[in-house]
């Protein structure tokens, strides 16, 4: 009897530990989240998948006119401007994501442009289902200054795929007009790792069957 004790203690133990662990911490999904690759000292590249892992439209660069980390960023502008990349997806996942943005002195963003990091939704034949949008920097933002965005959602019926999205347009509101550039860094996208998922449900598991049998 005091060794199931001791069995049911340890994987209840484990459970506990797994639930507050970076083990069920999601990995970063992203391809070139700081936009080190390619090097762009002799000037901006524009983002294709092939060597930066983003897809770019309109106005989409690595840089290295400011950066949070390392030595480059990404940046974006136009009506809108921005990159993305794709992920298999499953209806009723939780995904994440994350970046940081910055209105740069050297490009501010003017009038009603400013910075966002959407989630997108498609279907299995790459039709759009619904996003999510969350603002980060814009024109009345602290110029230099990296600021936190995040934006998360469930992903509904019909989903096959999960896109991340960083992009800067005229969609603020704010003021007249619209001009300027948007700089991120520092990029993240995650759903939870499956993996540990099956490991908690099955200590969660072996700990209600070894406390029936105790009982």
């Amino acid at each position: 009897m005091r060794n199931r004790t001791r069995t049911s203690g340890g994987l209840a133990l484990a459970a506990m530990l797994l639930l507050s662990s970076s083990s069920w911490a999601a990995i970063n999904l992203l391809t070139n989240p700081g936009f080190e690759v390619p090097d762009a000292t002799a000037g901006d590249v524009y983002a294709n998948p092939g060597p930066t892992g983003w897809t770019g439209f309109n106005g989409a660069f690595i840089t290295q006119a400011t950066k949070e980390t390392g030595l480059q960023s990404f940046k974006a502008f136009g009506n809108p401007g921005g990159a993305f990349q794709d992920f298999a997806a499953s209806p009723g996942q939780t995904w994440t994501g994350t970046v940081d943005s910055e209105k740069f002195s050297g490009d501010p963003l003017m009038g009603q442009q400013g910075t966002f990091i959407n989630i997108e939704w498609h279907d299995g034949g790459g039709g759009l289902i619904s996003f999510l949008s969350t603002p980060i920097a814009n024109s009345l933002s602290p110029a230099d200054t990296w600021l936190p965005g995040m934006v998360t959602g469930v992903a509904p019926a019909n989903t096959a795929t999960a896109r991340l999205v960083l992009l800067c347009g005229p969609y603020t509101g704010i003021g007249t007009g619209a001009g300027g550039s948007g700089f991120f860094d520092n990029a993240t996208f995650s759903v939870p790792e499956p993996a540990s998922a099956m490991v908690l449900s099955s200590l969660v598991a072996g700990v209600g069957l070894l406390r029936r049998r105790r009982a």
